[in-house]
């Protein structure tokens, strides 16, 4: 009866330590995951936390980018609306350095043109002449010597006859202008020998327009 009894004893001691085993692996395993959990959660968060953070970087960026280019924009605008000059593709040339020196060699060149031009011309060359006279004048660099250059072509339309009708006519404006500025006059019977080249050689000594 004893033995019976401590058996009994023993299968419900191993019976209750089996279940505590049980219960207490199932608890760690379920506290395992519950941290795993935790720790993924946390790093997602982390991760959403990183790319909003982010983004609200990149929109400040932007928006202080967009904000800079748009100051940008308007003063380009308003020094644009300064030195525009109506009724001039180009706009106004305030440097006088600047312009003196562009002035320089585009009558070099101008002049140097003229004197090469062909001396029996065809009638296609003759209209390139022309056309390309007027949009010289049109897209010049200087706003306002654009402007007073295309009105004086309305008045003193190029001449593309010949050579010498061409050379003599770029002499009579560039005259014209230089009474306007109040400049000496040249001496326009001789602009064909002082630009019979286009090498470099360019007008000799005194006799030269610019």
């Amino acid at each position: 009866m004893l033995i019976r009894n401590r058996r009994k004893f023993v299968s419900v001691f191993l019976t209750c330590l089996a279940i505590f085993v049980v219960y207490i692996l199932f608890n760690d395993i379920e506290l395992a995951f519950v941290s795993k959990g935790v720790i993924r959660k946390k790093e997602l968060d982390n991760n959403l936390i990183s790319q909003v953070a982010s983004v609200d970087v990149d929109d400040t960026r932007g928006a202080s980018v967009e904000r800079v280019a748009s100051v940008g924009s308007r003063n380009n605008g308003k020094i644009d609306e300064m030195l525009r000059v109506p009724g001039s593709i180009m706009p106004s040339m305030p440097d006088q350095d600047a312009k003196k020196e562009l002035g320089n060699a585009s009558w070099k060149y101008f002049h140097t043109l003229l004197a090469r031009f062909p001396d029996e011309p065809t009638v296609a060359e003759r209209e390139k002449l022309g056309n390309f006279i007027q949009l010289y004048a049109e897209l010049y660099p200087c706003g306002e010597c654009s402007y007073h250059f295309v009105k004086m072509l309305q008045k003193f339309p190029v001449q593309t006859s010949s050579r010498k009708a061409a050379a003599l006519w770029g002499c009579d404006i560039h005259n014209k202008v230089n009474a306007y500025l109040k400049k000496d006059i040249y001496d326009c019977s001789n602009i064909l020998e002082d630009y019979d080249c286009g090498c470099g050689d360019g007008p000799t000594g005194e006799n030269q327009l610019i």
